[in-house]
C-alpha cells in the first residue's frame, strides 16, 4: 500500500508512543500479504487513548487477547530464477573391432620377428541426425619387426571404420562429444609376408543439451518459513568444436644422411592457453613431434621438433567473466619422407586436430531447499539438480623418474617412447591425486646392429594441492606423454625420465533438491503440534533448529532469539524454549 506523508507521520507517532505501554512488540512483514503489528500490553485494561478515533483508509484494527493488531494489505509474490545445466541425454561406450589380415608390399622385407604392434584411433567426422549417431574415423596400425638380417623394419596401415548408434528419443539442438581410444591390439606373423591383427577400439559417445528449469529463490508469503542456501552454480554457455589442419615441413638437419624410410612417429598436441575475447576463444598450444627413421646406410635415427598452433573458436555469449575448458585431440596424423632435388632431407607432416571448447560462467544463486507454512497446509514440488562449478584449472608438466632393469646388456638405444596404459583420479585430504601406469618401450641394438625390443610397465603418481575441501569434487584429466628420455646407469640398467602434460578442470559438484513450486490452502489450517503457548524441548544428537521449528510449526528466528542461539546446529541434550505463534 502507499501512504501520504501525513498518514505515515501519524502512523510513526502512534508506534513511538504506544511502546511505553507494552512489554514488547512483534513485527511481521510476511503474513497473508499484510504488514502485521502485535502489541502485548502490561495491563489488561490499559489501552492507550491515543488509538481511539484514529482510522487509516487502508488499514484494519483487531483486538485479540489484550493485543491490538494492525494489518496493511500487501501483494504476495514468488521470485523464480532460471537455472541452466547440461542435461546428458546419451552416454555410452561402444566397441569397434579391429580385424585385419595384412600382406606386406613388395618393398618391405620379410618378417623374422614382430617386436610391437601399435594402434592409434582418431575420429575424423561425426553427426547426430534425430536418433541416429554416426562416427567415422580410422585406426593407424604400425607393425615394428626385424628382418632376417636383424635390421629394424616397419609397416603402417590405415584401417577405416564407421560406427552407428541409436538413441531412445530424437534430439534436436544437442551437442555430440566423441572420444576414441584403442583398448588393445594383438598381432602374429602367419608367414613372412602375412600378418593377422585383432583388437578393439572403445568409442565413448555423449549427447548433451543445455536446458533450464525455474526454481523458487524467494517467497514473500505470510507465515512461510524458508530454508535458504546458496548454490555454487556454473552456467554452461556452450560447447564448440573446430578442426585445425596442420601441414609442416620437418627438416632432418644439415649433415645428416638422407632418409630411406619412416619407422615410427608420434605427435602430441597440448593446449597452453585459452583466452576469451567477446564471443570468441583464442586457443594457443603446441604439438610435440618425434620421428624414428632409417637412413640409406640402414642406421636408425631420430628427429624431434615442436610445432606451435593457434586458432580462434567462435562461441556466442561468452565474455571475459567466463571460464573455458579446452582440449586438443589428434583426429588424423601422417608423416612421410619428402623428396626434394633428388634427396630426402625432410618429412611432410599432415595433422588434423580437433579443438573442443566448453565455456562456463560462475554465478552463485540463492535457492530455497525447504519450506513450511505455520498457518496452512502447504504443497511443494521439488526437482533434484546437480550444480557444477569450475573451482580450479590445472595445466602443468609432471616429470617422472624411474629406474628399470633391462633383460641384458645394451650397446645402443635406437628409440624410446612411452604409452599410457591406465589413468585414475582420486581426491584425498586437500589434494587431487592422479595415478597411472605407463609402458616404457625400448628399441635397442647390439654391437652388430641387430635390433631387439624391450618394454616395462611403471607406475606413477601425481599430486596437485587444493585450497579447499575435497568433498563433492570431480575431474577428468587429460594426460599426454610429452617426452621420454633415459640415462644408462649400468650395463643392464637405466634411469627413465617421462614428461607428462596434465590438463584438467576440477569441478565442484553439489546435488540439491530445490523447490520449483509451492501452494498454500487457506481453507486447511496447519496441524499444530504444540499444545501450549511455550514448549520445553531437549535436543537429540545431530538436530538443527530448522527441523525442530518445522515439527512444531514455529519460527526459526524466534527460537534462535529466545534461546540466544548463535548457530542452527545444536548439541545433544540442550534445552530449548519453543513459542507457539
Amino acid at each position: 500500500m502507499e501512504f501520504g506523508s501525513a498518514q505515515l507521520n501519524t502512523y510513526r507517532y502512534i508506534l513511538k508512543n504506544i511502546y511505553q505501554y507494552c512489554h514488547y512488540i512483534f513485527f511481521y512483514a510476511k503474513n497473508q500479504g499484510y504488514l502485521r503489528y502485535y502489541f502485548v500490553f502490561k495491563r489488561k485494561k490499559t489501552i492507550p487513548k491515543l488509538l481511539s478515533g484514529i482510522f487509516f483508509q487502508y488499514s484494519e484494527y483487531y483486538l485479540l487477547n489484550n493485543a491490538r493488531r494492525e494489518e496493511i494489505r500487501m501483494e504476495e509474490r514468488i521470485i523464480k530464477t532460471s537455472v541452466f545445466f547440461n542435461d546428458t541425454l546419451f552416454n555410452e561406450t561402444a566397441e569397434q573391432p579391429i580385424d585385419v589380415d595384412l600382406t606386406l608390399p613388395d618393398y618391405c622385407p620379410d618378417i623374422s620377428k614382430i617386436f610391437k604392434c601399435r594402434a592409434f584411433a582418431g575420429v575424423s567426422a561425426k553427426s547426430l541426425n534425430g536418433r541416429n549417431i554416426t562416427v567415422d574415423g580410422s585406426v593407424c596400425i604400425t607393425v615394428l619387426y626385424s628382418d632376417d638380417e636383424g635390421r629394424l623394419c616397419s609397416y603402417e596401415y590405415q584401417y577405416p571404420f564407421s560406427k552407428n548408434l541409436e538413441m531412445k528419443e530424437e534430439c534436436t539442438g544437442g551437442s555430440l562429444s566423441v572420444r576414441a581410444r584403442c583398448e588393445y591390439v594383438n598381432c602374429r606373423a602367419v608367414t613372412g609376408r602375412k600378418v593377422d591383427i585383432h583388437g578393439a577400439v572403445g568409442i565413448t559417445v555423449r549427447v548433451f543439451k543445455r536446458r533450464s528449469t525455474d526454481i523458487i529463490s524467494d517467497a514473500d508469503i505470510s507465515g512461510i518459513e524458508q530454508k535458504c542456501e546458496s548454490a555454487p552454480a556454473t552456467v554452461p554457455m556452450g560447447c564448440s568444436e573446430k578442426y585445425l589442419m596442420i601441414e609442416e615441413d620437418i627438416p632432418i638437419g644439415q649433415g645428416q644422411p638422407s632418409v630411406c624410410r619412416v619407422l615410427r612417429y608420434d605427435a602430441c598436441p597440448c593446449v597452453k592457453e585459452s583466452k576469451i575475447i567477446s564471443g570468441k576463444i583464442v586457443v594457443k598450444g603446441d604439438m610435440s613431434v618425434k620421428i624414428l627413421y632409417c637412413t640409406e646406410e640402414g642406421t636408425p635415427q631420430t628427429v624431434k621438433t615442436v610445432i606451435p598452433f593457434s586458432q580462434i573458436v567462435d562461441m556466442e555469449g561468452v565474455g571475459d567473466s567466463c571460464e573455458c575448458d579446452t582440449r586438443a585431440d589428434t583426429a588424423f596424423l601422417e608423416i612421410k619422407p619428402r623428396l626434394s632435388e633428388g634427396e630426402t632431407k625432410s618429412f611432410a607432416l599432415t595433422a588434423k586436430l580437433l579443438l573442443t571448447c566448453s565455456a562456463y560462467c560462475g554465478n552463485d544463486i540463492a535457492v530455497i531447499t525447504d519450506a513450511f507454512s505455520r498457518k496452512y497446509r502447504m504443497s511443494m514440488k521439488k526437482e533434484s539438480i546437480c550444480f557444477e562449478k569450475i573451482c580450479d584449472t590445472v595445466r602443468e608438466n609432471y616429470n617422472c623418474k624411474k629406474s628399470i632393469e633391462l633383460d641384458g646388456p645394451t650397446a645402443k638405444v635406437y628409440d624410446i617412447w612411452c604409452d599410457l596404459q591406465s589413468v585414475s583420479t582420486k581426491f584425498e585430504t586437500e589434494s587431487m591425486v592422479i595415478c597411472g601406469t605407463a609402458v616404457i618401450c625400448l628399441l635397442t641394438g647390439d654391437e652388430e646392429d641387430r635390433a631387439s625390443y624391450f618394454e616395462k610397465a611403471v607406475d606413477f603418481e601425481y599430486s596437485y594441492p587444493l585450497n579447499r575441501s575435497c568433498e563433492n569434487l570431480k575431474s577428468d584429466p587429460e594426460l599426454e606423454i610429452l617426452s621420454c628420455g633415459y640415462t644408462l646407469t649400468g650395463a643392464e640398467s637405466m634411469e627413465i625420465r617421462i614428461d607428462i602434460g596434465i590438463n584438467a578442470s576440477i569441478y565442484e559438484c553439489r546435488k540439491m533438491s530445490l523447490i520449483t513450486d509451492m501452494e498454500t490452502d487457506e481453507n486447511a489450517p496447519a496441524e499444530q503440534t504444540a499444545k501450549c503457548a511455550m514448549t520445553i524441548y531437549f535436543t537429540g544428537d545431530g538436530e538443527c533448529v530448522w527441523d525442530i521449528a518445522k515439527h512444531y510449526n514455529a519460527s526459526v528466528k524466534e527460537i534462535m532469539k529466545i534461546n540466544e542461539l548463535e548457530g542452527e546446529c545444536l548439541p545433544a541434550g540442550k534445552m530449548l524454549l519453543i513459542p507457539a505463534l
